[in-house]
């Protein structure tokens, strides 16, 4: 193949990474970037609207109820319990909007938590006694204060006991924690979207940048061979 033949194709090649990689970047800064950002913005005016937001006391620490006790008891059952990754800058008491991933995680696990650690009131009747629950025996008819401990699938309903401490997972903390969970996910989803659009479009430039420079050395003078 002779020297012209070479640069012909090593240019064909060229114009075609570079064609490759400006479309490439089209798709992910012109259609795709747009399309996860227009979510994004789209799911912060929801939370703006909504105004929920997270209590901080004077000294910018996180609290539940008055108490940074109360908020470090969340954070466990949230850091522990369900194993998430807290990003505590993210937690911010200048902006205290729920509006992060973060802090759509610590408004599920403060109402799982209460929600946890409420007091049911459990009727037994004389049909019902004895009976041992948690190790406590009830010989004696009557209303007993049980804090329910455990979620709603963990809760036998043939059970005279956990039938009654179902209901502390009323209708609307299943509703709210399936609507943060959701958010949550939404959320992740509109990150992941902009982050993978973006390297779709810095790879793409990357690729014309490499067409453009593969057409430039082909423009290049030959080298002096030497004989044999």
């Amino acid at each position: 193949m002779d020297l012209h033949a070479l640069r012909i194709r090593v240019r064909l090649l060229g114009i075609f990474l570079l064609l490759a990689g400006v479309t490439l970047a089209g798709v992910g800064f012109l259609y795709g970037l747009p399309q996860a950002e227009n979510g994004l913005d789209s799911a912060q005016a929801m939370y703006k609207e909504q105004g929920v937001t997270l209590t901080y006391n004077e000294d910018g620490e996180l609290t539940d109820r008055g108490t940074t006790e109360g908020a470090q008891a969340i954070m466990d059952l949230l850091e522990n319990d369900f194993e998430y990754p807290v990003n505590h800058d993210n937690l911010d008491p200048d902006d205290p909007l729920i509006n992060t991933r973060d802090e759509l995680m610590f408004e599920y696990a403060t109402i799982t938590y209460h929600v946890l650690h409420t007091a049911v009131p459990v009727t037994l009747t004389d049909a019902d006694v004895p009976i041992t629950y948690r190790n406590v025996t009830y010989t004696e008819p009557g209303t007993y204060n049980i804090t329910l401990e455990h979620y709603y699938a963990h809760l036998d309903r043939t059970n005279v006991v956990e039938r009654q401490l179902r209901n502390a997972w009323s209708p609307l903390a299943l509703s709210l924690t399936s609507a943060l969970a959701g958010a949550h996910a939404n959320q992740a989803a509109g990150e992941l979207a902009r982050m993978t659009t973006l390297g779709f479009g810095g790879l793409g430039l990357l690729i014309a940048a490499t067409g453009g420079a593969v057409i430039w050395v082909s423009y290049g003078r030959p080298g002096q061979s030497r004989p044999a």
